[in-house]
């Protein structure tokens, strides 16, 4: 069995995951099962499909051929959690296979088809930066760009009336398109909300998130956790959508909102912040009145060493140029593990040491003294 099985083995999963484990089973699923019960020889291998899943949602170092599982994977996880694909195998599933174009020609239709969820945004995102780079109107294509994205990330459910509201004077980007990133919500279905996470899902009578690692308390008196009342036309976000443009955009977002409030406060120092510059080549643009510029990006992973290899240097090309860059990481991602940033300084091997690394609040910290020194100098 090669990492080509066990990638078979995760499409097979989510293809089986989608269809709420009806039979039959999908074949690819069916095939790397085959493969696997020939290869497991740390446990028993499971007679029944109880059994199976079970040792499925148990940690993958304990059962599976470590010699044979990719180094991307992250073995301290199973493979489902709770009737789903787990964290690790869901970002496994779109980082490594969707996003590094490893799909299989053998694959079906259906697990194609979960693929084609996952790019529809990235289509329009090209198309934008190409539009950008080659338009006579470059603001007008950055400006539709950053009512798209935020709006994504802000309304996890939304109704065709909202949609035209916000985009039917779009030039470049179709009100049908960004109804394409939502699907319908079953007549008078209970919806929630998690302004931490996005729209929430309903397993052995407990709200769930999408990522457990990130936000995992969901109980309903929760100020951060709002019920979602059903009106004729709601729809929700995928699920492809929501984990990788909704989710991640979250802390986006609430640096943002911090970032422009520290600007009102203090025009003189910190001229502008802008955000998604040049249609997403980082995440925030600050400008101080020194004319000194800096680059930010964050990342909200879970583990540093899946982390490490995605940092690489920030695009700094035209308006773009900057005297400063960073990699901004959640805080709740450091208290998780104390020596997060120690790891990723070791592993991100593709950064100059010139970019720095640190949590969103000392991120914050860094541009209040940055303010306070130019306050001075004045």
């Amino acid at each position: 069995m090669e990492s080509t099985e066990f990638d078979g083995l995760i499409l097979g999963l989510a293809e089986f995951v989608r269809r709420d484990g009806r039979y039959p089973y999908p074949e690819l699923l069916s095939h790397a099962l085959n493969k696997l019960a020939l290869e497991v020889t740390a446990v028993p291998y499971p007679r029944t499909l109880t059994g199976l899943l079970a040792l499925l949602e148990k940690p993958v170092k304990t059962w599976y051929p470590q010699r044979l599982l990719p180094k991307e994977f992250d073995s301290d996880f199973g493979l489902l959690y709770e009737e789903g694909l787990s964290e690790e195998a869901s970002r496994y599933f779109y980082e490594e296979l969707l996003e590094q174009g490893k799909i299989p020609e053998f694959a079906t239709a259906a697990t194609k088809q979960i693929a084609i969820e996952n790019y529809q945004f990235y289509k329009i995102l090209a198309r934008l930066q190409e539009l950008y780079n080659n338009d006579s109107e470059p603001e007008r294509v950055q400006q539709e760009y950053v009512l798209l994205r935020p709006f994504l990330i802000k309304n996890g459910y939304t109704t065709p009336a909202q949609l035209r509201k916000v985009f039917s004077k779009t030039r470049h980007i179709d009100i049908e398109e960004v109804g394409d990133f939502y699907e319908d919500c079953q007549e008078n279905e209970l919806c929630w909300n998690c302004d931490r996470c996005g729209p929430l899902f309903k397993k052995y009578g407990k709200l769930r998130g999408i990522k457990p690692s990130a936000c995992n308390d969901h109980r309903q008196d929760l100020p951060y956790v709002k019920k979602i009342n059903w009106q004729h036309g709601l729809r929700r976000l995928k699920f492809g959508i929501h984990l990788r443009i909704c989710l991640p955009g979250i802390p986006e977002m609430r640096l943002f909102h911090t970032l422009e409030e520290l600007q009102r406060k203090y025009p003189d120092q910190l001229c502008a912040t802008h955000l998604y510059p040049g249609i997403d080549r980082y995440d925030l643009q600050l400008r101080f009145c020194d004319k000194s510029t800096w680059a930010v990006d964050i990342k909200d992973y879970r583990s540093p060493y899946n982390l490490a290899p995605k940092l690489t240097p920030l695009f700094g090309e035209g308006d773009l140029r900057y005297d400063e860059s960073f990699y901004v990481i959640p805080i709740q991602r450091l208290q998780q593990r104390e020596d997060y940033l120690e790891i990723l300084r070791e592993q991100a091997t593709k950064l100059p040491s010139s970019t720095h690394l640190l949590s969103d609040a000392v991120f914050e910290e860094r541009v209040i003294n940055k303010i306070e020194q130019l306050q001075q100098e004045k």
